[in-house]
């Protein structure tokens, strides 16, 4: 089996109803470094190793803006949370915010000595948080673009960063009070953003553990995403140090490659009368231990895998052939829309579940990992 911890339930079709759009957004002349939606989930933002970063209307494959202001590698996008600003980090050491409205490099975080390979900004735009090559996280003021706090957490290279969400119900952390941060160290910290103090260390933390590619928070605040360098991903409670969740399959012993959790998404009314609204976790799971969402992983192997919470392998895209990486993988915050960018090749591929229509009362759902009807309880067939 390819899923570890039990083993997948059922075997999924290789896509299980994940369709590319057939758009593919070209405009970058090298490798996609990295990929996220605007939080209102009107825009795309492609970073690249030719030094650009681009903003897409994804759905007509229009090219909106092309920012070129870095003179080195684009190793990091992120938006503000109310999608008013844009965080990009570089190779050439510097961190920009831009204004959305017009496109004008708001601040410049200066700091870093070194390459800078990840960057986060809070949920209301006040804060930034970043980290690189020099094996420091370092905590921005929004409004004044000033260094406010550095955290020497990390011994290697610091791979990712990023604030915990606010979630829709939960009795956990308040939004943008923690921090995460991972590192070629083999190391996952978590961190009190207003203090800098750290809070805990999650994960295997021995002498040897390969090194954490990515790390990010489920939105219910008290896990988080771990992905390391051989192959696995898991979930982590970061109040107990437990592992929740893991799964291996896919190839990642090199890059950082991107691992994202999709908790949920909506989509229009198809023969309905009220929107679809689906979440691929369990009701009855409490909201503390959601480990449920969709993990989405980049591979070594030019695909992507999307895990179920019941360990279903649920699909692996084809981005391109076995040789690329797929370095790049963002999922829309209210549709089923997964973007894809890799090493070897510019173009950014669309991808979207495709709809399948129950047999025996006509209702349309967008949710290939179910296999029994929402509204009549029937069974796919």
């Amino acid at each position: 089996s390819a899923v570890a911890l039990g083993g997948a339930r059922r075997k999924m079709s290789e896509n299980c109803n994940f369709k590319a759009t057939g758009k593919k957004l070209m405009g970058h002349s090298g490798a996609i470094t990295c990929l996220d939606f605007s939080p209102d989930g009107q825009f795309l933002a492609s970073g690249s190793a030719d030094c650009t970063v681009k903003i897409w209307n994804f759905k007509s494959g229009k090219l909106l803006k092309s920012i070129e202001e870095h003179t080195a590698g684009i190793n990091s996008v992120a938006w503000g949370g109310k999608s008013g600003a844009l965080c990009t980090a570089s190779d050439d050491g510097k961190i920009l915010v831009h204004d959305v409205k017009t496109w004008k490099v708001r601040h410049k975080l200066i700091g870093h000595t070194k390459p800078v390979f990840c960057v986060d900004m809070s949920k209301d735009e006040s804060l930034i948080v970043s980290g690189g090559m020099g094996g420091k996280v370092r905590i921005w003021s929004g409004r004044t673009g000033r260094c406010e706090k550095i955290l020497p957490g990390h011994v290697k290279p610091v791979t990712a960063v990023a604030f915990n969400p606010e979630p829709p119900k939960s009795k956990g952390y308040p939004a943008d009070k923690l921090i995460v941060s991972s590192g070629y160290d083999g190391l996952c910290r978590i961190w009190e953003t207003e203090t800098g103090h750290l809070l805990r260390t999650v994960g295997n933390d021995l002498n040897g553990h390969p090194a954490v590619g990515n790390a990010d928070f489920a939105p219910n605040n008290s896990i988080v995403l771990i992905s390391t360098h051989d192959g696995k991903v898991s979930l982590w409670d970061i109040k107990t140090s437990e592992c929740k969740w893991q799964a291996q399959g896919h190839q990642n012993s090199k890059y950082c490659t991107s691992s994202k959790i999709w908790p949920i998404f909506k989509e229009k009314p198809v023969l309905n009368n009220k929107p679809l609204i689906v979440s691929a976790h369990i009701r009855k799971q409490k909201s503390s231990q959601m480990t449920s969402a969709l993990k989405v992983c980049g591979s070594e192997d030019g695909q992507v895998y999307i895990w179920h919470v019941d360990k279903t392998l649920l699909a692996k895209l084809k981005h391109s052939d076995s040789k690329d990486v797929v370095l790049a993988v963002a999922c829309h915050p209210s549709e089923a829309y997964v973007a894809t960018g890799s090493l070897n090749q510019p173009g950014i591929r669309l991808w979207k579940t495709a709809l399948w229509t129950c047999s025996s009362c006509g209702f349309k759902h967008n949710t290939p990992w179910l296999q029994a009807c929402k509204q009549c309880r029937a069974s796919r067939s």
